[in-house]
């Protein structure tokens, strides 16, 4: 017999495996909330006390301190990669993280704020075009905000890598990005993350007006690899490759409209926009 499903099971708490998991499945445990003292690290402790709570905790202050420094122009990038088992393309390795697209929103002081896009599903290498569009889009001032951004870091590092002429740039680009994930572990946390910092746990908590649920056909990373793949497949229709263009434009989009939520959460401006979850 099946046993019941648990709202906020063990897994909900990170790294907690080995002889603490053990010990805690031993006493017959399964939900967080029924774990006590003396079986946890502090940070699990101090999860499971939030999630009895099951209310938003969110060091205002502290967000806004850390962001204090930050001037405008301001912008938000987030890229999507392609790792093909079998390089199709010059001076490429086998599972190399390609990127493929980026979106890019800027914020002006103003409070004004446009979108820039790049997306190629040609079947050429976009890797050059790619670099040229970020490098012009990016410009030369202003903090450039990604989540968990050492991902971005790796794949501008390694365009520079690969197109030397432009390595300069992309380094100053490197030396301008700053990375909101952080500020999100330490100021932000609510029960229905699940012990989780990804964009895709913090979201629906910080801003539940913004959802990956409903985006059409991509809602994450692992399917907007697997679209591009099939956009560049022979057998694949015009029709259909623009039906894939049309959702991997959308999540993209909506991977950096989710950071200038953030960023405005974190900030305190107009919080009317970007509210807590009720909890």
């Amino acid at each position: 017999m099946e046993e019941d499903p648990v709202e906020y099971p063990l897994s909900s708490l990170p790294r907690l495996q080995g002889a603490r998991l053990e010990a805690i499945e031993t006493l017959g445990i399964r939900d967080v909330r029924d774990i006590p003292d003396g079986y946890l690290t502090d940070n699990q402790s101090w999860i499971r006390d939030q999630t009895r709570l099951g209310e938003t905790y969110f060091d205002a202050k502290g967000a806004a301190a850390d962001l204090a420094n930050f001037g405008f122009p301001t912008r938000f990038l987030d890229f999507e990669t392609a790792m093909l088992a079998i390089p199709i393309w010059k001076g490429t390795r086998p599972f190399q993280p390609l990127p493929f697209q980026f979106s890019l929103h800027r914020l002006d002081e103003s409070g004004k704020i446009s979108h820039e896009a790049f997306l190629d599903l040609s079947g050429d290498d976009p890797s050059l075009k790619l670099t040229e569009a970020l490098i012009k889009h990016c410009e030369e001032s202003g903090p450039i905000f990604a989540y968990n951004a050492g991902f971005e870091i790796r794949v501008i590092r390694e365009l520079g890598d690969r197109f030397p002429e432009h390595d300069a740039s992309l380094r100053r680009i490197i030396d301008r990005i700053v990375d909101l994930m952080p500020i999100a572990r330490e100021r932000f946390y609510h029960p229905s993350q699940h012990g989780s910092w990804s964009l895709k746990a913090v979201l629906p908590a910080a801003c539940p007006d913004l959802s990956y649920e409903n985006l059409a056909g991509i809602a994450d990373g692992g399917m907007a690899m697997e679209a591009f793949k099939e956009a560049l497949a022979p057998e694949t229709t015009p029709e259909r490759k623009q039906e894939i263009e049309t959702q991997l434009l959308e999540y993209c989009n909506l991977d950096t409209l989710a950071l200038v939520r953030l960023w405005e959460l974190f900030k305190g401006e107009r919080l009317s926009r970007c509210f807590l979850h009720p909890g």
